[in-house]
């Protein structure tokens, strides 16, 4: 595309010539033909050395003789850059491909998609401008909402609820049965997963379905990839929860929590509303709403983890302090 559609699409301005641009790159791998969004000005120098043409907030200085599209703050625009340089999905236009499987007694919109080698189970439904990838499989009772999106090799297991306009990344496995046993008995789990209107749940996360009632995934959470959810966890609305975390059985996470990646949580422990908790925590009890904890296993408050790092920090030095007059006493 022009550089002058670029500017008309973020609703800023054009400064030099109106090049043609193919597509969005990192300042140390662009060259002449490319657009660069220039985000931090440390990486200015290396954006003009490239030949590239350039994005930037109207902060930065003029550029003569550069071909610039400024914008108020690229920041807010940044999600908008992406999506124009964003390629279709190959996958995703209507209609059912001849190597898919849709089961006598399945209910499919004719708006929306099954993508080649995919199956869709008798009993489930897909709703309207739906999309299920390839090889994705949609098991009996389950039901993909409205402009939902499953890309390719996704596992619904049966009593799968999806709102509309969720996705489901690569490889994600929604619905297994969880890891729960008595007396070296497997307990039937009977129950489901929703997620709800608008939530993204990362490629290769597992969600186990509930032993009774249903695992739930509250409106426009966002969960990372590699995460592991066991049953009857209920996370509510607006959750961020970076990937590679865990969260054991019967697990509450109230609306608007924020997780770092690599987070621990034992079993019926419960994060209250708006609290945050920092990447590598283990999270054993209770964890009071708008807090911020930190630390190992087990985590602390902030505060609390900071009191206990200065105090280690304190008793190195002691101790090396200790060792120094011992050598000195015994020379």
């Amino acid at each position: 595309m022009r550089l002058s559609e670029v500017a008309r699409a973020l609703e800023g301005r054009l400064e030099g010539p109106d090049l043609e641009v193919a597509r969005l790159a990192p300042p140390e791998t662009a060259r002449a033909g490319d657009l660069v969004a220039v985000r931090e000005n440390g990486f200015l120098s290396q954006a003009l050395q490239s030949g590239a043409a350039l994005v930037v907030s109207e902060d930065l200085p003029p550029l003569e003789g550069r071909s610039v599209v400024r914008v108020a703050s690229l920041g807010a625009v940044w999600p908008r850059l992406l999506a124009l340089f964003e390629p279709p999905e190959p996958w995703a236009e209507p209609g059912i491909h001849p190597s898919a499987l849709v089961e006598a007694g399945a209910r499919v919109d004719p708006t929306a998609r099954v993508g080649a080698f995919a199956t869709v189970c008798a009993g489930a439904e897909v709703a309207a401008g739906a999309v299920i990838g390839p090889y994705s499989y949609v098991g009996p009772g389950c039901r993909v909402g409205e402009g939902a999106v499953l890309e390719a090799h996704v596992t619904l297991h049966r009593n799968t609820r999806l709102g509309p306009k969720s996705r489901i990344l690569s490889g994600a496995v929604l619905g297994a049965v969880g890891f729960g046993f008595q007396d070296g008995q497997r307990l039937p789990h009977t129950g489901g997963v929703v997620i709800e209107e608008g939530a993204e749940i990362g490629a290769g996360t597992i969600l186990e379905r509930s032993l009774v009632g249903d695992t739930v995934v509250g409106a426009y959470s966002k969960i990372g990839g590699r995460c592991y959810i066991a049953h009857n966890v209920r996370i509510g609305r607006g959750v961020v929860m970076v990937g590679f975390s865990g969260i054991a059985g019967s697990v509450v996470i109230e609306d608007g929590v924020v997780m770092g990646g690599q987070v621990v949580v034992s079993d019926h422990v419960r994060i209250g509303r708006g609290a945050r908790i920092a990447g590598g925590s283990g999270i054993s009890k209770d964890v009071p709403p708008g807090e911020t904890w930190a630390g190992g296993i087990p985590s602390k408050p902030l505060r609390e983890h900071w009191r206990r790092l200065a105090l280690l920090d304190w008793l190195t030095t002691a101790e090396r302090r200790l060792r120094a007059l011992l050598r000195v006493r015994d020379d």
